[in-house]
């Protein structure tokens, strides 16, 4: 079926009581629209989070936040503060760039905005409608590194305490292949970017911010670019690449991540008997998160119920909650509930956790506009290349406005001038691969750098007939990834867009070659219309990768979000 099909079709979001801890919360619901899991579904946590105050009580208001996705894990100090505030949250989870991109459109449809730090709001904010932001809590962005390989490499001990490593101590970990670590993209996910401009910062060395003239400095430019030859796996969400090192500890045993994603890491990879994380802190410089929460005035007269519950998100019994799930909330980045013991239990020395402020070497901030230079320079100039196969559902089904949406969708992710606004354009190093598919496969057409113009014509003349058969296109995909030999030099993907049901008789034929030969190359799926989320479910698990849902009919948004994590 179509896409205008699939969205007479599409079902309401399924409400669920999620929140955070062994037992649910009252008052705190879900629409589970997307996301991630240990199985690689997107539909198994919430990017939408409402919480009710509890007991029944009528709420006084409801505020809409653009949230980054990391909040999730703060679902009971949330609780709390719509409780004790009698105000309803719900809590739109999504990529710091998004943030960005809403302030930018005057806030859209949302009354507050929650990104991990201040810098997307001085960046977004152009229009001054953010009204009283102000810090929730800090969290550092580490080095996750499990136990056994930070022992290895000299930087831990066996009680899990750490020595000083340096950002050029990485750097060199790297270069001699000993160290290869999962991130997020710079351009697409807070803690991938304030990592990278940690890097950069650390790397020029000096206690001043970012210049212009740094970022045209071609020998910190060719270290940058060998740290980040180190990236193995790319992610737009660091909540997902969270989840996916925990859900594979014996493939991703490294990770740049907030602290309190890599504590929440290691509760659970500690439970299920796993090697944990240990939080390496760059000596020479790192970047903080300072999570702030504002008021986004479009007049709508909010004002009187975000204050009472800003006032409420940072009144004792949150804030506690907080540092119980990772986060610190003492002034310079100490903990303000030390003695608690469930704080205890997430602040663990023997996870290289160091609570002492001193350890942070925070480094300053660049302006805006340097900011928005570092970030296009990492995009076209510093990133590993990405190799990506786009495996393109061609099927009758897909005739009029469902191929209309794919070709559209391909070009803001391809086409340089529609990529550029999303930080996701081709580099000089990119590799693009088209491959059509229904019954069958058609031919690959292959861009390689930034010319993407006849990759698009032809996926734009391409007719859509015959039937679907995504296992015969993805096979085609296995024939056209880098070699052994060349696979090093990329962050590889293979990206599935479909909208049916698929033939089988080629899946286990399929799964049994990306075994042999895949390479652990994670398969992404875009799904839209009819398409079976179950298949599109096995390849995530099978690849270690997630499944997007398209069926809102905005198919370009998708389609960038996709390319965040490649």
């Amino acid at each position: 079926m179509g896409i205008v099909s699939s969205l007479r079709r599409r079902a309401a979001a399924v409400a669920a009581v999620v929140c955070a801890g062994a037992l649910a919360l009252a008052g705190c619901s879900s629409n589970l629209l997307g996301g991630n899991s240990d199985d690689g579904s997107d539909t198994a946590n919430a990017n939408i989070q409402t919480f009710k105050p509890s007991g029944g009580k009528e709420p006084t208001a409801t505020l809409n936040i653009a949230s980054g996705s990391e909040n999730k894990e703060v679902a009971t100090a949330i609780q709390k503060a719509a409780d004790q505030s009698n105000v309803a949250i719900t809590m739109h989870y999504m990529g710091s760039l998004e943030i960005m991109n809403a302030l930018k459109n005057g806030g859209e449809n949302y009354d507050a905005v929650w990104p991990a730090s201040s810098m997307w709001i001085s960046m977004g904010d152009t229009k001054h409608i953010v009204k009283d932001a102000a810090s929730t809590s800090t969290t550092p962005i580490v080095f996750g590194i499990a136990k056994s390989k930070a022992i290895s490499l000299g930087w831990a001990d066996d009680s899990g305490k750490t020595k000083p490593v340096s950002t050029a101590d990485i750097l060199a970990a790297v270069s001699n292949g000993d160290l290869k670590f999962s991130m997020t993209s710079a351009t697409q996910s807070n803690s991938g970017a304030s990592a990278y401009l940690a890097f950069m910062t650390a790397l020029r060395g000096g206690d001043q911010p970012l210049s212009e003239q740094d970022l045209s400095n071609a020998t910190l430019k060719d270290s940058v670019a060998k740290l980040l030859s180190g990236v193995d796996r790319s992610s737009g969400s660091s909540d997902w690449l969270k989840d996916m090192v925990v859900a594979n500890p014996d493939r991703f045993d490294s990770m740049v991540n907030y602290e309190s994603l890599v504590i929440q890491a290691d509760k659970t990879l500690t439970k299920n008997g796993h090697d944990p994380l240990v939080a390496v802190y760059p000596s020479d410089g790192i970047a903080v998160s300072d999570s702030p929460l504002g008021y986004v005035d479009r007049g709508q007269k909010l004002k009187d119920a975000f204050d009472s519950f800003s006032k409420a998100l940072s009144s004792r019994d949150s804030k506690l909650e907080f540092e119980r799930a990772g986060r610190r909330t003492g002034l310079g980045g100490a903990l303000a509930y030390s003695s608690d013991s469930q704080v205890q239990q997430s602040f663990r020395a023997e996870w290289g956790i160091n609570t002492d402020a001193a350890a942070l070497k925070t480094i300053p901030l660049p302006a805006a506009s340097v900011i928005n230079s570092a970030l296009n320079v990492y995009q076209t100039a510093l990133r590993k290349p990405s190799w990506t196969v786009w495996v393109v559902d061609y099927s009758g089904s897909m005739s009029g406005e469902g191929k209309d949406g794919v070709v559209k969708g391909l070009n803001a992710a391809l086409d340089q001038n529609q990529a550029k606004s999303a930080y996701i354009e081709p580099a000089d190093g990119d590799v693009n691969i088209l491959i059509p598919f229904e019954s069958e496969a058609h031919n690959p057409i292959k861009a390689t750098g930034t010319d993407t113009t006849k990759l698009l014509h032809d996926a734009q003349a391409t007719e859509a007939s015959g039937g679907t058969d995504i296992y015969a296109g993805l096979e085609s995909a296995l024939q056209q990834l880098p070699s052994e030999s060349e696979a090093s030099q990329y962050t590889t993907a293979i990206v599935l867009m479909t909208d049916g049901r698929s033939m089988t008789d080629n899946q286990k034929a399929f799964e049994s070659d990306y075994q042999s030969n895949g390479r652990d190359v994670p398969v992404f799926s875009i799904m839209f219309g009819d398409a079976d989320s179950s298949q599109l479910k096995s390849l995530a698990q099978l690849s270690n990768a997630k499944v997007f849902d398209g069926r809102s009919g905005d198919l370009a948004s998708v389609f960038r979000q996709v390319k965040g994590f490649n």
